[in-house]
C-alpha cells in the first residue's frame, strides 16, 4: 500500500535539527509552489544498516576495473540506489510544482532515519557507497526542506540523521596516508567533504560545513599549473573519468561553500579555473589526457557516450563562472541531473 504524504497541517517549522542551530543556506533556487491534488508516496526499501562490498580494480593504479566485480559491487550498492532514486524521483515531482511530492521525498529520508540506516558496519568499499548516499540524500535533502506543510519533527530527526552519518563518514578521512594514490588526498576525500557539508547545512552544523569547505580547499592546493589533479593522473586509463568525477565534488562544494559567505582565495579560484578548463579539453578531446597520463583514456561507465555527458561539475561550473565556450560545449548534453549531487542539476543550481 502506498505510504501517506507527511501531515500538511502546520506550516514547516526551521528547516534545521534543532532550533536555535543557525540557518545554514542551501545551494538549490527555490521550487515554484505547490499545487493540484496531493499524490500517494512510493514506499521506501528497508533501511541498510550495514554494508560490505569489494573493490574492482585488478591493477595498484585503480586503472584496469574487473566487470565481474563491477557487477558484484553494484549489486551490493543497489538498495542505496534504488532508495536515492525514490527520494529524488519525488524530489523532480516537487520541483515540477506537485502538491505532497516534498512531503513523499521527506517521508522517504524519514524512514532511513528512523532506521538508522548508515550508521552500522562498513567496510571500505562500503564506506565509499555510504559517503556518495549521503551526498546525494543531503542535497535532496535541501532541495525539499523549504517546501510548506512539512512535517517539523520529520524535518528535525532526518536533519540530525544526517548529521549522524556524517559523523561516521569523517574519520576515515581524517586519517594520514602515504599512499601513492590515497583516498585521503583523491577525489573520495572531496566527495567525503561534500557530504558532509551538505549534511552540515541540513543540520545547521557550521563545523561539518567547515571541514567539508576544507577538503574543498585541500583539492584545489592539489591543481598544478596545467589543471591536473596529480592524483587522478596516476590514474592511468581512467586519468580522464577522476577528473571530470572530482569535479563534481569540487564544483558542487565550491556552489555549498559561496552559499554560506565561504569564499576562494585568488589562488584557489586560479586553480578551480585551471581544473575546470583542463576537465573541458580532455572532455572535448582525450588525447589531452591521454597525453598527461602516457595511456589512452577509456571509461566503461560511458558506454558509447561522449566524457562530456556526464561532466556534471563542468554544469554546476558553467552556473558558478559563466563560459561562453563551457555553454557551447555543453549545450549538446543537457539536462544534467546525477544521484549523487542530489538529482537535477540543469537549472537548478544558484548562480
Amino acid at each position: 500500500m502506498p505510504l501517506l504524504p507527511a501531515a500538511a497541517a502546520a506550516p514547516s517549522a526551521v528547516p534545521v535539527a534543532r532550533r536555535g542551530a543557525p540557518v545554514l543556506a542551501g545551494p538549490f533556487l527555490p521550487a515554484p509552489e505547490p499545487s493540484g491534488p496531493i499524490a500517494s508516496c512510493e514506499p521506501p526499501g528497508a533501511p541498510v544498516r550495514n554494508l560490505e562490498s569489494t573493490g574492482f580494480y585488478a591493477d595498484p593504479a585503480f586503472s584496469r576495473p574487473d566487470p565481474l566485480r563491477m557487477r558484484a559491487d553494484a549489486e551490493a550498492g543497489r538498495p542505496l540506489v534504488d532508495w536515492l532514486s525514490l527520494v529524488q524521483r519525488a524530489v523532480a515531482r516537487h520541483r515540477a510544482g506537485e502538491a505532497g511530492a516534498a512531503a513523499c521525498a521527506l517521508a522517504a529520508l524519514d524512514q532511513w532515519a528512523k532506521g538508522g540506516a548508515l550508521l552500522g558496519a562498513f567496510n571500505l568499499q562500503g564506506g565509499y557507497h555510504r559517503k556518495w548516499a549521503l551526498a546525494g540524500a543531503a542535497l535532496s535533502f535541501l532541495a525539499i526542506r523549504e517546501a510548506p506543510g512539512l512535517d517539523p519533527v520529520a524535518l528535525g530527526r532526518t536533519a540530525r540523521w544526517l548529521g549522524e552519518v556524517a559523523e561516521a563518514v569523517r574519520p576515515h578521512y581524517e586519517r594520514t596516508s602515504t599512499a601513492i594514490i590515497s583516498d585521503v588526498r583523491n577525489n573520495h576525500a572531496a566527495w567525503a567533504g561534500l557530504a558532509v557539508a551538505a549534511a552540515g547545512i541540513a543540520g545547521g552544523n557550521r563545523a561539518q560545513l567547515d571541514w567539508g569547505v576544507a577538503r574543498l580547499r585541500a583539492q584545489l592546493a592539489q591543481v598544478d599549473e596545467r589543471g591536473v589533479l596529480p592524483q587522478e593522473a596516476k590514474r592511468g586509463a581512467m586519468a580522464l573519468h577522476y577528473h571530470l568525477f572530482a569535479l563534481d565534488a569540487v564544483a558542487a562544494l565550491e556552489r555549498l561553500a559561496a552559499a554560506n559567505g565561504i569564499a576562494l582565495t585568488e589562488g584557489e579560484r586560479a586553480a578551480y579555473a585551471r581544473l575546470r578548463d583542463l576537465c573541458l579539453a580532455a572532455g572535448r578531446d582525450p588525447a589531452r589526457m591521454e597525453a598527461i597520463a602516457g595511456v589512452p583514456q577509456s571509461d566503461p561507465w560511458l558506454g558509447e557516450r561522449a566524457p562530456l555527458a556526464t561532466a556534471n561539475g563542468l554544469e554546476i561550473a558553467s552556473i558558478a563562472t559563466p563560459d561562453s565556450g563551457l555553454e557551447e560545449a555543453l549545450a549538446p548534453f543537457r539536462p544534467y541531473a546525477a544521484r549523487w549531487l542530489g538529482g537535477a542539476i540543469t537549472g537548478w543550481w544558484k548562480g
